[in-house]
């Protein structure tokens, strides 16, 4: 067994749980999104795909809040669930997909025993969030009470409908995507 989840990247079996949920649900385009990073994540363990991906991009301060600012402005002004937010996404994905996947072409960093511990600390909390979301979404279903206890969408929903919900929503999501990379940090 050891020998066959060698290489696997951790974020695999949180990828294809929330794509089974979405497929349960009938969420056809979080199925979508979802599958498609599962497909990728496996052909990247398999070694099915032949590709030579960069080095991570550097990014300076400047483009960074430009980003988060055009971004923004584009969910303050546009409808929710709009063709601008479509477009924004696709704009956003690759940036975001080159920022987190990518490999080290330097010096490989010796793994140490925190590094692994820390690694399966992160698989359990995603795995542990996602059951519980999907165990709200369960309990919504069978016995049509949203309420007693609410999925992360009915709690954020009412702060999203508002067009200065969404712009304070997405600068504190992509700050924190700024600190948990520590895209500025010094290599």
């Amino acid at each position: 067994m050891k020998q066959l989840l060698r290489g696997i990247n951790p974020w695999l079996p949180v990828f294809a749980f929330v794509t089974m949920f979405h497929i349960m649900r009938g969420s056809t385009g979080d199925a979508i999104i979802f599958g498609t990073g599962t497909a990728l994540l496996i052909a990247d363990w398999k070694k099915l795909l032949k590709w030579h991906m960069p080095e991570r991009p550097k990014f300076g301060k400047a483009s960074v809040v430009v980003a988060i600012l055009l971004s923004t402005s584009v969910l303050f002004f546009a409808e929710r669930g709009g063709w601008q937010d479509i477009v924004l996404l696709i704009a956003l994905a690759p940036i975001a997909l080159t920022m987190v996947y990518y490999r080290d072409h330097g010096p490989k960093p010796s793994s140490t025993k925190l590094m692994a511990k820390t690694k399966w600390i992160w698989l359990t909390l995603a795995l542990c969030m996602a059951v519980s979301e999907l165990f709200a979404y369960i309990w919504a279903s069978v016995f049509k009470d949203d309420e007693s206890y609410p999925t992360i969408s009915v709690i954020v929903n009412p702060v999203l409908e508002s067009p200065y919900g969404r712009g304070i929503f997405l600068i504190l999501w992509m700050l924190i995507g700024v600190g948990i990379l520590q895209i500025w940090r010094k290599r």
